[in-house]
């Protein structure tokens, strides 16, 4: 199969794209001042707070905070994924992509065809076909459907099939039908067929083609109940999510998206209107699988069953969307009443009761407490350290302060933390500095006003010298500043636009880009900014020697020595404190 794409060559599609052009033919741009402007497409505004710089290539929403380049745009916009939104950034411009060879990261995948997975693709779907006009003949399966409230209309658009039984039905090139999964060679040499006596509902990848099968069994008799394709070079089950294609074919708006167990949880919710759902392939939702939902929803909905194995998946499923949580995106949790998966809850109670029911859903803050408080009581004092220890090793996932700030309040509320000082104190130390508070004018510090500078013009850095001193200071913004020195030393003459997305996942990425997006009103002319940042790194300085100062008289006062280098550092800066 195809390989990665080389990273030069996305820092090079990112510089000679122009992002207005990219944006501007989706969402038209009115140029004011330096940027361009618009309503944010990412949220209901009145006034425009969604700013397109082409200068430095990036979009950034006041708003609400969405931002990125213009890879990010139409991942977000398009609902593309990344190698698509190169696919296409890379047509725009008339540039063919030099995929290397070899294996390629999961996150970032080609999905470029080779021989091999055309055939193979084929075959799937000479299958899936072959599979429909085997249910279209038989009433066995067809009441089945009928008796589960599936209409033909439902069947169709999900283009569920039937596999008969019997152990030779498929026909075809055989090397083709067992590097497939299909056929089963056994340890004689002969083939018969992995699906028997099953209704069969395709898996399809973004493009809609045929690349792996999940079977159910219709007779209570058979196990076992759900069987799914082995991996094969066209399907890996921790990169694909059930009926995906099928909800970005039913849907321009993706309001949420119902994240179910089974197949015919989405294909139930499908025939009640409910056309934004999706399943698992038998396996616990990774975080790739999760971001991927994010990238067409802001808001995703959890619906698992309410015994062990249900909650056991949506604990799962929360600790791997930890990480994922930015500005704008939510995460709940839906435990259906015992005895209920989405599938039953909808036929006997109706899309209305189980729109109620999503709304009653737990948040990812309360889903995350009270999971912790069913691992352990909290009125001892052992018990609420327990409960701190475990609940700061998730807070420590979490990269978005306010999601933080939410989950350390619902735990105030809870009575014995609320008494106890200490735990209170321990947890509201894994916050740090804000960043994203508005900077007005008087707040610009050096640090921040360094790292506005340099996220304008990168090449600034050739002039800081060594600043791995400053590391040891307690300056905010300072470990950030140093950094983006290190990505700048290590490229010189990288872009503003391949800068930021180098920091990509990274716990400040909201913060760098809502700095970026800022003008300070000290500066007027591009020829300013070296004098400005030259300033900015030498104010640092004194910062330093302070908090250097501070910490020397701390280990004084502790009745400890200072060694001799500490004692000259101390001295000089006594001396230039006099001055």
């Amino acid at each position: 199969m195809a390989g990665s794409i080389p990273r030069p060559f996305i820092d090079d599609l990112l510089n000679r794209v122009d992002i207005v052009e990219i944006i501007d033919a989706r969402v038209p741009l009115k140029k004011k001042g330096r940027e361009y402007w618009a309503c944010c497409p990412f949220h209901d505004e009145k006034s425009p707070s969604f700013s397109v710089s082409q200068n430095k290539q990036f979009y950034h929403c006041f708003g609400c905070q969405q931002h990125g380049n213009a890879i990010g745009f139409l991942m977000e916009y398009d609902h593309m994924d990344f190698v698509e939104s190169i696919e296409t950034l890379a047509q725009h411009i008339g540039v063919e992509i030099p995929y290397e060879k070899g294996q390629y990261s999961q996150s970032r995948q080609s999905t470029k065809s080779t021989p091999q997975s055309e055939s193979l693709m084929n075959t799937l779907q000479q299958c899936s076909e072959y599979y429909q006009r085997q249910l279209s003949q038989s009433p066995e399966a067809i009441d089945y459907l009928e008796q589960r409230g599936i209409s033909g209309q439902t069947s169709k658009n999900f283009s569920i099939g039937f596999a008969p039984k019997g152990w030779n039905n498929l026909s075809g090139d055989n090397t083709h039908l067992i590097d497939s999964g299909m056929l089963i060679k056994n340890d004689s040499g002969k083939t018969y067929d992995r699906f028997r006596h099953r209704l069969m509902f395709p898996i399809r990848d973004r493009r809609g083609r045929t690349i792996a099968f999940g079977g159910r069994v219709i007779d209570p008799q058979d196990n076992p109940k759900y069987l799914n394709s082995p991996e094969s070079p066209v399907f890996h089950k921790g990169e694909e999510i059930y009926g995906l294609f099928e909800l970005k074919k039913a849907n321009t708006q993706i309001d949420q998206i119902f994240v179910t167990e089974g197949y015919m949880d989405v294909v139930a919710l499908a025939e009640h209107g409910i056309t934004t759902a999706v399943a698992t392939l038998g396996t616990a939702i990774n975080d790739h699988q999760i971001e991927k939902l994010f990238r067409l929803s802001r808001k995703l909905v959890f619906c698992f069953d309410a015994d062990k194995a249900g909650r056991k998946a949506a604990w799962r499923a929360l600790e791997n969307s930890l990480s994922l949580i930015k500005e704008g995106r939510i995460a709940r949790f839906l435990f259906l009443p015992e005895g209920h998966d989405p599938d039953t809850f909808i036929k006997q109670f109706g899309k209305d009761t189980f729109s109620q029911q999503v709304e009653e859903a737990s948040s990812l803050s309360k889903f995350l407490i009270d999971g912790l408080l069913t691992e352990g009581e909290i009125l001892s004092m052992e018990g609420r350290t327990t409960f701190i220890d475990k609940l700061i090793v998730y807070l420590s996932r979490i990269p978005l302060e306010p999601l933080k700030n939410q989950i350390i309040q619902e735990s105030e509320k809870l009575a014995a933390i609320k008494n106890d000082t200490h735990s209170l104190d321990r947890l509201k130390g894994t916050t740090k500095i804000d960043f994203s508070k508005p900077m007005p004018e008087q707040h610009w510090t050096p640090a921040r006003l360094a790292i506005n500078l340099l996220l304008q013009k990168p090449a600034l850095a050739q002039s800081t010298g060594n600043l791995e001193d400053l590391a040891e200071a307690d300056i905010p913004g300072i470990e950030l500043l140093l950094q983006i020195l290190d990505q700048v030393h290590e490229q010189p003459d990288i872009s503003t636009q391949n800068l930021l997305d180098r920091f990509a996942g990274h716990e400040n990425e909201a913060h760098l880009y809502k700095i970026a997006a800022m003008t300070p009103a000290m500066l007027n002319e591009t020829d300013e900014i070296k004098p400005m940042f030259d300033d900015a790194i030498k104010k640092l300085r004194p910062k330093y020697a302070e908090s250097r100062f501070m910490k020397l008289q701390e280990k004084l006062m502790s009745g400890h020595k200072l060694d001799e280098n500490e004692l000259h550092e101390y001295r000089q800066i006594l001396r230039r404190d006099k001055k």
